[in-house]
């Protein structure tokens, strides 16, 4: 692989990173020079460049660490130094949190400020959280705390998610306008997908989501407990990838993933339907929400090429070309 001009240390160091993660046996320096190009001319003799490539590696390598992520250091049969970076090591483990925990988090998510650029899916859970059992007896996060600040980046939601929250806690039917229809529901639950807030409920025997921000004029809400707690995985009515929630769009894109990435969870995003000899696959997404799929594809960076639709190969490749432009401009 031939050298690329003048990586600077960030991508450098998020590339040995990759490299390192989707690798099953170590690397030695050599061989991470050779794979990922960013040192060294594979082959050059030039002692110059070979002692800029080992200080810049070394830097890396500090830099790496660092950021708390562990490399771990082997020795070969010929004296050479491997490295790797072990899953146990870089991924978060299962944190075992207590049910006290489980709702101190779900009130720290119901406060932050989910946004649009987020590439990954969240989910908060903030009602009928309940005790794991009767030695952690827990009661419900009620709907007005939980909530009270957390529809500030929603003005067209603010005013509905406690109602919605409060109603979901209590057992109480809400009745709404949705789709300029008059709906009246069991509420099930709020979630949040992609940055934006969905309420889940039973509408006439049927498990829906609604998105909050498009029902139109008040809530109302009934008697309480107007119903029977219903049995129902509510983060499950809603896709857990952020590219397949309904936001208007309906196609099937196909990415060509390099082998950098190809084996790393965020490549995985996609259903791989070709593997190729040179370690890269190609990855079948189904996309309903454009936004999510152009984050998906820059956090992959230039590992990464769509390849049809023709028309999406067209539209990303004017859009980067854009960015391209903004930023150029912005750097005059």
């Amino acid at each position: 692989m031939a050298t690329r001009s003048r990586p600077d240390a960030t991508e450098r160091v998020m590339e040995v990173m990759m490299y390192l993660l989707a690798r099953d046996v170590p690397k030695t320096r050599e061989e991470i020079w050779r794979d990922t190009g960013l040192y060294a001319p594979e082959g050059t003799t030039d002692r110059r460049v070979l002692q800029s490539a080992r200080a810049s590696f070394e830097r890396d390598k500090a830099l790496i660490r660092n950021l708390g992520v562990r490399i771990t250091e082997s020795m070969e049969h010929d004296g050479a130094t491997s490295y790797t970076i072990r899953h146990h090591d870089y991924f978060l483990p299962d944190l075992q949190l207590t049910p006290e925990e489980q709702v101190a988090l779900r009130f720290a998510a119901a406060r932050v400020d989910l946004g649009e650029t987020w590439d990954f899916e969240a989910v908060a859970k903030l009602t009928n959280v309940g005790p794991a059992d009767a030695a952690h007896e827990t009661q419900p996060v009620t709907a007005e705390v939980a909530l009270g600040t957390a529809a500030a980046s929603q003005p067209a939601a603010s005013a509905m998610l406690p109602a919605l929250a409060a109603a979901t806690a209590d057992r109480a039917a809400v009745g709404f306008t949705y789709g300029g229809r008059e709906r009246a529901v069991q509420p099930l639950g709020l979630l949040c997908r992609a940055g934006y807030w969905y309420f889940a409920a039973f509408e006439d025997g049927t498990a829906k989501t609604f998105r909050v921000d498009r029902m139109e004029g008040d809530v109302e809400v009934g008697e309480r407990g107007a119903f029977a707690k219903a049995d129902v995985d509510v983060a499950g009515l809603l896709p857990t990838e952020p590219m397949e929630i309904d936001f208007g769009d309906d196609f099937d894109a196909r990415v060509r993933i390099d082998a950098t990435v190809a084996h790393q969870p965020t490549a995985e995003r996609g259903r791989i339907v070709e593997r190729h000899d040179d370690g890269s696959v190609t990855v079948e997404a189904r996309v309903r929400n454009r936004a999510a799929f152009r984050m998906w594809l820059l956090d992959m960076g230039g590992h990464a090429v769509v390849t049809s639709p023709p028309e999406l190969v067209s539209e990303v490749t004017s859009w980067l070309r854009a960015l391209a432009a903004d930023a150029v401009d912005g750097e005059r």
